[in-house]
């Protein structure tokens, strides 16, 4: 019995060992379940906060990316208070961005409809578009001094022009930019690019197809005085008379605009928006076709604005079409300022230190001669000059320069210039440069076959391997050519009429051109002996 007994008891003990081994296993199963069931909840949840946290960031820098876009497209086109844009990035997603004042405020959505959906509500102050003058290199330039300069009628230059330090008065036309202290149009002239003035800029006549930027105030007068699409930007006033027609929008920084006679600001298709710090006046029967916005107040004695009219001072009575809001700061529309620093800051290149003397070079009538490089006397024609001519060599290892006490050609004298070398032929002349009229250039590239500079041979570029500098004057005759840069830092450049030049033109003593033609052509260098 006690064997049975016993044996009975052992696999008691047998199956509670095994039970309770059992249950063990089942403990810990349970445990690594319910720590399972943890990792995978902070797994979820750690996911979940960085899809949420990712989300947000691309919101932020969505609306980043809207609000930079904004600012690069605000100086080109007309946001206006209140008006909302949606904006589609690059990368497919888009925003949207609100104008409110001086303001953009952007908003943007990512994942919408999803767990991970985000939103950003970003603002920035908006940047002002101030027009800055950026200096061109000198090269850039068909005509640069620093003394005043005269364009007459019938006058066309193809490329800009730059008086730093005085005066232009523009009669003929201008293709390309001009800048100046002072710009006047006296003429019927025509400047197709901008205008740069660090003082002021008076057109009686005359038409103006780019942008105007002035610092001491913009005057339009008379029936042909006409500014087409282009924007006036000015630091002073802006006044407008007689039948004169800006079709761009206007800004006076720190003055007034004022519209007399039958002059008008936009048109019906394209209205064009006035931005004043000071007083918008209008009398008799002028037309503003577009938004006014004045820092002062906007004073009707005539005329009509087709548009809405902002003021923070008082309007009258007067007729206008669109909304009246006097006294309210907030909605007007600052004008942009012109920044002009830089226009008085650009100056002639360094003058070259030469000498020259040798023998002197006469040439008579219908004879010929070829000059070797090197320094001379005066270079001279005897009597009536008709049928002669002189002919300069480029070199094949270097320059070829030429110096000269002074040189006076008379009439029909013919200048042959054989750039067949590959390098570039300079003449630098301590007196004047004096040619009485009918000059002729013939250019060859191969050293045997000489074109005039109005043969397809010979492209214009090519005027860029001719260079002239004297410390006198430069005085050109009627009805001649000219080929190459020309430059007098110390003396004046003259032009008669009927002239074609092919090159750039720089003085120190001021340029007279009258009824000619100049055609750009960038100078290799200026000064480097």
């Amino acid at each position: 019995m006690k064997n049975h007994t016993h044996s009975t008891s052992s696999k008691a003990s047998n199956h509670v060992r095994k039970g309770g081994v059992l249950v063990g296993m089942v403990a810990v199963m349970m445990v690594v379940g319910i720590m399972g069931v943890s990792v995978i909840a902070l797994t979820q949840g750690s996911e979940r906060s960085y899809l949420s946290a990712n989300a947000n960031t691309r919101a932020y820098y969505l609306t980043d990316s809207g609000l930079r876009y904004a600012q690069t497209i605000f100086c080109e086109d007309d946001w206006r208070h209140g008006r909302t844009r949606r904006l589609r990035l690059d990368s497919g997603d888009e925003v949207e961005i609100i104008r409110l004042v001086d303001t953009f405020w952007a908003t943007a959505e990512v994942d919408v409809g999803t767990p991970k959906e985000a939103r950003a509500l970003v603002p920035m102050p908006l940047s002002l578009c101030g027009e800055q003058f950026e200096a061109n290199p000198l090269e850039e330039f068909a005509i640069f001094g620093d003394v005043g300069i005269s364009l007459g009628n019938n006058t066309i230059i193809r490329g800009d022009v730059a008086i730093t330090g005085d005066n232009i008065d523009i009669q003929g036309d201008v293709v390309g930019a001009v800048l100046a202290k002072n710009i006047e149009f006296t003429g019927q002239g025509t400047v197709t690019g901008d205008i740069f003035a660090s003082g002021f800029v008076d057109i009686r006549t005359g038409a103006v197809i780019g942008d105007i930027h002035a610092a001491n105030g913009i005057t339009l007068r008379s029936t042909q005085a006409t500014a087409f699409d282009g924007w006036l930007f000015s630091n002073a006033s802006v006044a407008l008379s007689g039948r004169a027609a800006v079709g761009g929008h206007v800004h006076a920084c720190g003055g007034d605009v004022s519209l007399s006679g039958s002059s008008s600001i936009g048109t019906p298709e394209n209205p064009a928006e006035v931005r004043a710090s000071g007083n918008v006046t209008l009398s008799g029967s002028t037309r503003i076709y577009g938004d006014v916005h004045a820092g002062g107040s906007v004073i009707m004695g005539g005329g009509a604005i087709i548009g809405n009219v902002y003021a923070a001072g008082t309007i009258s009575s007067g007729s206008i079409s669109g909304l009246r809001l006097p006294n309210s700061p907030t909605f007007v529309e600052s004008p942009i300022c012109p920044d002009l620093s830089n226009v008085d800051g650009l100056d002639l290149p360094e003058a070259t230190d030469f000498s020259s003397g040798g023998p002197n070079v006469n040439i008579n009538r219908n004879s010929s001669a070829t000059l070797n490089a090197g320094s001379y006397g005066d270079l001279s024609t005897r009597n009536n000059s008709s049928g002669s001519q002189m002919t300069f060599s480029a070199g094949s290892s270097g320059h070829s320069d030429y110096f000269f006490e002074s040189v006076d050609l008379g009439n029909s004298f013919t200048i042959r210039y054989n750039l067949s070398g590959g390098n570039d032929i300079r003449i630098f002349v301590e007196g004047d440069i004096d040619i009485s009229r009918e000059l002729n250039i013939l250019v060859s590239l191969n050293g045997i076959n000489y074109f005039s500079i109005n043969d397809p041979a010979i492209p214009n570029s090519i005027a860029s391997r001719v260079y002239w500098e004297s410390t006198g004057d430069y005085d050109l005759g009627n009805s001649s050519d000219w080929f190459g840069a020309v430059f007098t830092p110390d003396g004046s450049l003259s032009v008669s009429n009927g002239s074609l030049m092919i090159g750039s033109f720089f003085s120190g003593g001021g340029h007279n051109i009258q009824a000619s033609t100049v055609v750009h052509v960038p100078p290799n260098y200026f000064s480097d002996l």
